[in-house]
Parts: C-alpha cells; structure tokens; sequence
C-alpha cells in the first residue's frame, strides 16, 4: 500500500463482496423466518394462554435458549465493538469486573431470582404495585420505556458503523432496513421468536470472535507475540488497588461498582427477568443464570484478547491517529478485513455477528417494552379485562468520577430517598405484607420474630392464668 493516501486504504480494505453480502442477507432472512414460524406456522396456544405465550413463552421455555438468549441480549453490538477498543485503549484493567459478575451471580441467585418467580410476574413493575401502589408503578414503568426508547436507536447504530467500515454504504441506509425486520419477528412472533433467533445469533457472535482471534494471531506471529507486545506495552496488568474514584479503571470500581451496574442490568431488568421468567421452575431460572454468567465472561474474555490483537497488529502504527478508523468502534471492523477480507464470506460472517449482537438487544428491548406497556399502562386503565480543552470553565468533580460508579451513586440516592419517604409517611408492618415479596433469607427472619412475639404472648397469657389461680 505504499503511495496511497489514509482515504485510498480504506476503500482499499473495503473488500465486502457478494459471498460476504449472501451470509449478511441469510442471517436477516433466518431471522425472519423464526419470526414467521412461530407467528404463523406454530400451532397456536389455548384460549386465555395467548397472552402469557406471547409475553413469556407460557413459561414453559427450556434453558440452554433461555441462557442463551440472555446471553444474546446482555452482550450488544456495542459491547462486541467497545469492549476491544477499551483494552486496546486501556489495557485488560477493565476485565477485573469478573469479580463483581460472580458476586452479582450468588445474589441474584439467593435474593431476586426467588421472589419474582414466587410471584409469577410479567412485568418487573408489578412488584412496585405490590409493594407500593399504582403510582410507583407507573413511575418506574415511564422511566423504563423512556429510557429503553433513547437507548434502542444506539444500539442500532454502533453496528451500522461497522458496517459502513467494511462496506462504504450509509449508516443510515443499512438501518433502517434491519430495523424493520426485527420489528417484524419480535412483533409477530412473540418471546419465543425473540428467544431463538438469539439462539442463531450467539451461535454467530461466537463463532465470529473464535474466527477474528484464530485467523490474526497466526497472523501476527502467534500467541506469544500477542502477549509480549501487550506486556511491553503496560496493557496486561495486576489489578489496581488505589481507591480513587477518579480512575477509570481500579480493583474496587470494577468489583462494587460492577456488581451494582449488573444487578441494575440483570437482577431487576426487565429484559432480562422476563426471560428467566418464561422458565418453569426457580431451579431453572437459576441454572439459565449460571449458563449465562459463564457464556458471557467467556464472550468477554473473547472481546478482551481481541483489544491485544488489535493492539499487536498495530502496535507500530495507530489506525486512530492516522484516521484509517473514523471512530474508536471502527478498530474491530478494520481488524477484520485487514485479516479476514481475502476470505469471500468470512467479512460477512462477522458483519453478521455484529449485527446479531444488535438484533438481539433490540429485539429484547421492543419486546420487553410491548410487555410493559400492556401491564403497565393498558391494564391497569382499562376497563376491560463539553471537553476540558474546549471548556472556559473547569468541569464539575463529579464528572471525573469512573462511570461504574454511577450505578452505585443512583442506588445509594434512591436507598436513601426511600428511607426518608419511610420517616415521613411511616413504615409497612412486614408482618401484614405478602411474604412473597421478601427473599427467602429476610422471610425466615420474619418467621423467627413472628414464632419469638407467639412465644412471649404464650408466657405473658400462662402468667395470667397463674396469676388469676392464685
């Protein structure tokens, strides 16, 4: 490529061709048709059952699709993009979350997981009615559509930059088009469309990543080379034990914050309850949630070996500087073709990938979002059934705070709003509530104070007695 200019390379590595547009349009096409299979083609359920069938798969779905469409729609095209452009930027300080991945496991497991299925709910936010009342429910139900509807056209978007590295075209050409068809499947098809086109789609993700990582280590030389690069470079690091809530990256961020942002993520979302939800058993749920935790760390340690490939392919000469990538999540796609875009296909499989990635978390989102508009808003009101440098002034603290603690942070105000609101307004007696509501470890501490208050009204009352004997 001597004598061509940064522009002259990049259409020079544009080498999507048909074979790779073929695998592209097949995947779109797979998807459509689950939409269309269990739409049209799949017997229908009972009268009465449709709705729990569309919403939750009548909760009789099996496990390894479930875990393995919680796998599809947790990890995005922005995560599948991000991930290797943050080690490659950073280094592996960020994989030290693992930590707070494992923690977030065994609570969910012992804490969340058990009341939601004791209380059979389709959407999350019933629990606040039953906990509360209508109003909270309805609060938090407007916060999450609000909050799923400015994060869906991102989700869409990262991969379109991806595949306008690898292909030239409009980013918003290509989006349009896959949006519809997803609209399409999750629409027609309900949760169990949703749940295996994610099925197809890991299969891609995966297979994907595994072909990236294969293909350019043998290229740069081996896995040695990969390391040794990432080692000299200061990428590859022991965790960093300073607490400073300034630093990006640390020991404490990654394990606290970590285990607050997946509880936000996982425990108590509704895209992701819903899934765990539509199993029949607690038993299940939580199998479906240890099969997820560890597809998805090794989907992560994927992403993260791909950052130090990056980094050993261009160790010598930086595509962001030089402009050869346009934007930070174009570093994965320019891996790609500089190692896979002789290989008619092999482009297309991974733009598949990506886009499945997408798909899969928009998919999860449209239909989590169609599930609490019909709980949340239809039902219950129907009557039928700046940067520094370009800144005058200097920045606010907060600001320089990591980003995994802002979970933390909004968990922490909410907890003491709450309390708060207790003081004032006075607190439920547990004891009158639904014991459903609580986990099993705080029901059994209810258990033992109601048999102690027995206890002492027994004594008090056989003291009465003797008194009165006497």
């Amino acid at each position: 490529m001597a004598g061509l200019d940064v522009d002259d390379v990049k259409v020079s590595l544009q080498k999507f061709g048909l074979y790779d547009y073929v695998v592209f349009v097949l995947m779109l096409l797979s998807c459509a048709m689950i939409g269309i299979y269990f739409g049209f083609l799949k017997k229908k359920a009972k009268k009465g059952e449709a709705e729990a069938d569309y919403l939750v798969g009548n909760r009789q779905m099996k496990i390894i699709p479930v875990s393995l469409s919680l796998i599809a729609s947790f990890i995005s095209g922005i995560s599948l993009l991000g991930t290797p452009t943050e080690i490659y930027l950073y280094g592996v300080q960020y994989m030290y979350i693992v930590g707070g991945v494992i923690t977030m496991g065994f609570i969910m497991m012992y804490f969340y997981l058990p009341v939601f299925h004791n209380l059979k709910l389709t959407s999350t936010y019933q629990y606040l009615q039953t906990r509360f009342d209508k109003r909270m429910r309805l609060f938090g139900s407007i916060l999450f559509t609000l909050a799923t509807m400015a994060w869906l056209p991102i989700v869409i978007y990262v991969p379109a930059l991806a595949f306008n590295q690898v292909t030239g075209i409009n980013v918003h050409l290509i989006t349009p088009i896959v949006c519809v068809i997803c609209i399409f499947y999750t629409c027609v098809g309900g949760l169990k469309a949703v749940v295996w086109t994610d099925v197809v789609q890991t299969v891609l993700m995966f297979g994907a990543m595994v072909l990236i990582i294969v293909k350019g280590t043998l290229d740069v030389g081996g896995l040695s080379v990969v390391m040794e690069r990432a080692r000299a470079s200061g990428r590859i690091e022991g965790p960093d034990l300073r607490f400073d809530m300034t630093t990006r990256h640390n020991i404490y961020s990654c394990v606290i914050g970590g285990v607050v942002y997946w509880l936000k993520t996982n425990a108590v979302s509704q895209n992701m309850i819903q899934r765990y939800l539509s199993l029949p058993t607690l038993a299940a749920a939580k199998k479906a949630l240890w099969t997820f935790i560890v597809g998805t760390l090794i989907l992560l340690a994927l992403c993260c070996y791909s950052g130090l490939l990056i980094y050993a392919k261009y160790h010598d000469c930086d595509p962001l500087t030089t402009k050869l990538a346009k934007a930070k999540d174009q570093l994965l796609p320019l891996l790609v073709m500089d190692t896979l875009g002789d290989f008619p296909g092999l482009p297309g499989l991974f733009v598949a990938g990506v886009f499945s990635a997408a798909l899969s978390s928009l998919s999860t989102g449209l239909n989590s979002m169609s599930a609490v508009v019909l709980e949340d808003f239809f039902k219950p009101f129907s009557n039928r059934p700046l940067s520094e440098k370009q800144s005058s002034e200097p920045e606010f603290a907060l600001y320089h705070v990591s980003y995994l603690w802002y979970t933390t942070m909004g968990a922490l105000i909410t907890i003491i709003i709450a309390v708060i609101v207790s003081f004032i307004v006075g607190a439920n007696n547990p004891d009158e509530m639904n014991p459903n509501l609580f986990s099993p470890f705080i029901q059994r501490i209810l258990a033992r104070r109601r048999i102690a208050a027995r206890s002492n009204l027994e004594l008090m009352a056989a003291g009465g007695i003797k008194e009165y004997a006497q």
